[in-house]
């Protein structure tokens, strides 16, 4: 009755207790590599210490309608958790796991087809996105923000530089430290919740801007030009003194009012400046 994708609970590494799981692979002596729903995986267990559950079907036992196909609009448990997220079926990896586009642009790997619902209507599915944290629908990638570092109490400004399908962010600070994952819980959205991609359409940031920066966040402004756009509220810079940086967040940049200022703060960069050149011994 047991196959790979069956549904199972097994004494892990022969103790009493059961863990739920499934087969991931069937040996010639009988026994059985068991992936459990934890992630934790077990090999050669032998089948006295394994229960088929629900009959002994696997995941590939669904109705002709409830089949996941690549393409597919679904609905899954990210990481496992209680919650569905919206996306789409990217791969099927035929052996009864998937890979899952998320909406909000996050990817998962290897995702069990337990884990996954076919979508059932567009209205359901956008609300269960909405409601994963208060604050979800305000903050974005660019967003102003102030988070509780490491959980503490004091907040620290910075802004958000990653959104994950569980509902937490990543935040990068103001003073160069970066956090991973954040509670929503622990950040509070700045100004209404807007981004640095929110401005005015005559502040707007485009390619071949003349623009000043503040080169690696140093507090003078160096005048240079918008290289590229990489879409996440950071910009490649191509600074007039032939000097490179990449991924500048806009709030080191500004839009460049005049030549005469932007020249001036250029040459305070070091004393000599004006006297060196390619070629200066």
């Amino acid at each position: 009755r047991m196959r790979v994708g069956t549904r199972v609970e097994a004494r892990y590494r022969g103790r009493s207790k059961k863990y739920p799981g499934k087969i991931s692979r069937v040996h010639a002596d009988g026994s059985f590599d068991v992936a459990y729903d934890d992630g934790e995986s077990e090999t050669r267990v032998e089948a006295r210490l394994i229960t088929a559950l629900g009959g002994g079907d696997s995941d590939s036992d669904r109705g002709s309608s409830d089949k996941l196909r690549e393409g597919d609009a679904v609905e899954a448990r990210y990481r496992g958790r209680e919650k569905y997220y919206p996306g789409k079926i990217d791969r099927d990896r035929r052996d009864g796991t998937y890979d899952i586009a998320y909406e909000d642009g996050e990817r998962e790997t290897r995702v069990e087809a337990r884990l996954i619902r076919k979508k059932r209507g567009s209205s359901r599915s956008r609300s269960r996105s909405r409601s994963r944290s208060p604050s979800r629908g305000r903050m974005r990638v660019g967003t102003r923000v102030e988070a509780r570092y490491r959980g503490r109490s004091k907040k620290y400004p910075g802004k958000i530089s990653r959104v994950h399908a569980d509902g937490s962010f990543d935040v990068a600070y103001d003073d160069g430290e970066s956090e991973t994952r954040v509670e929503a819980r622990l950040i509070t959205a700045l100004g209404g919740g807007d981004s640095d991609s929110d401005r005015g359409s005559s502040d707007k940031l485009r390619e071949g801007d003349a623009v000043e920066a503040r080169y690696r966040g140093r507090e003078k402004y160096y005048p240079g030009k918008i290289d590229r756009d990489r879409r996440d509220g950071t910009y490649d810079i191509a600074y007039e003194d032939g000097e490179r940086e990449t991924r500048v967040e806009a709030r080191l940049i500004r839009k460049k009012r005049g030549s005469s200022r932007s020249r001036s703060r250029s040459r305070s960069r070091s004393p000599s400046r004006g006297r060196m050149r390619v070629g200066t011994r």
